[in-house]
């Protein structure tokens, strides 16, 4: 046996052990009864996911899974904390120009960045410097912002209650 296939061997061996913790942490998040213990786990599952893309040389979707889970985790957990909570604030009387300013300038990076996640580059190079991986990230951010401000019965750009 060669250095290169031992390599691939302990790499494959390493990947396939990755996948199992991850499985693991998928079905745990899935039984898990609060909200904050399955954001964790599946905060854990990007983690160890992405581990098992870099040990078969897979670095870019390694990152942009590990980005894309480290982005959705304060959307699962603000979320729970709007769900968990039984007080609901009083309408405000004035309109929310700071939300939809703050939407329309997501909405901006939203339209700015997408022309970049369909580019396509040939099959064995890579991208020279991250601007792919910044792509990925500004709009991994921009999805969260939006989502947070939201329709809900808090959110700034839902209706009021008994409102027709």
């Amino acid at each position: 046996m060669g250095a290169d296939e031992a390599v691939l061997l302990v790499s494959s061996l390493l990947a396939l052990a990755l996948l199992g913790i991850a499985l693991a942490l998928a079905v745990a998040a899935l039984t898990a009864r609060a909200l904050f213990v399955a954001t964790v786990f599946c905060m854990l599952l990007a983690a160890v996911a992405s581990a098992a893309m870099l040990a078969r040389d897979g670095s870019l979707p390694a990152i942009a899974l590990l980005v894309f889970g480290a982005g959705l985790s304060p959307l699962w957990l603000l979320g729970g904390v709007l769900l968990s909570s039984s007080a609901i604030k009083a309408r405000r009387r004035g309109a929310p120009w700071l939300t939809v300013l703050a939407s329309l300038a997501t909405a901006a990076i939203i339209v700015t960045v997408s022309p970049e996640l369909g580019t396509t580059h040939a099959a064995g190079a890579h991208p020279v410097g991250i601007p792919m991986l910044l792509a990925a990230l500004m709009f991994v951010a921009a999805i969260v912002v939006c989502a947070l401000l939201g329709y809900g019965e808090r959110g700034a750009l839902g209706r009021a209650r008994g409102a027709a």
